[in-house]
């Protein structure tokens, strides 16, 4: 059984890529997560500092902490995808035809170019798959790009050669 999918390597396709990284990374490995602890430890001490009332205090908390986690969150996320952007295949089209063999990029006779032992670990969400190499390097397949095959047999196929597992 074949799985292919077809989708546009571009900014929408890569905040997919970046918030199902996240999601299902450790909990404390999640930016909202990291961010509020950071945010968190920054206003109490700016606020501890500040030389005034309990009420500016608070108000100081309430602040330093909500643009820490804003800004943090939006930096990261910005800084992330002008690293996808300065990739040369960004815009692209991609086709990836999924097999027993492994990966085959392009066309549907295309000889497998990498094998499954290249992903050894998958997570299945709701809307797609994430391949996950050894390296850190990821690969999303979200269901809506499936052009040959299904959902059931693309995560039939991802769990007979991965370890899946997965992620509401």
């Amino acid at each position: 059984m074949q799985v292919a999918y077809r989708y546009r390597a571009n900014v929408e396709y890569f905040r997919a890529v970046i918030d199902r990284q996240y999601q299902q990374g450790p909990w404390l490995l999640r930016l909202h997560v990291q961010f509020g602890i950071i945010g968190a430890v920054v206003a109490t001490y700016m606020a501890a500092t500040a030389h005034t009332s309990i009420v500016l205090k608070s108000a100081l908390f309430v602040v330093a902490f909500g643009l820490m986690v804003g800004i943090g969150i939006w930096a990261t996320k910005q800084g992330l995808m002008m690293k996808f952007r300065s990739r040369s295949g960004f815009g692209s089209e991609v086709t990836i035809m999924l097999s027993e063999a492994g990966f085959a990029f392009g066309s549907d006779n295309a000889q497998p170019t990498l094998e499954w032992s290249a992903y050894p670990t998958a997570v299945r969400f709701s809307d797609g798959i994430l391949l996950k190499r050894r390296t850190g390097s990821i690969r999303w397949l979200p269901d809506s790009a499936i052009i040959a095959g299904n959902v059931a047999a693309a995560t039939d196929l991802i769990s007979s050669k991965t370890s899946l597992r997965y992620v509401s």
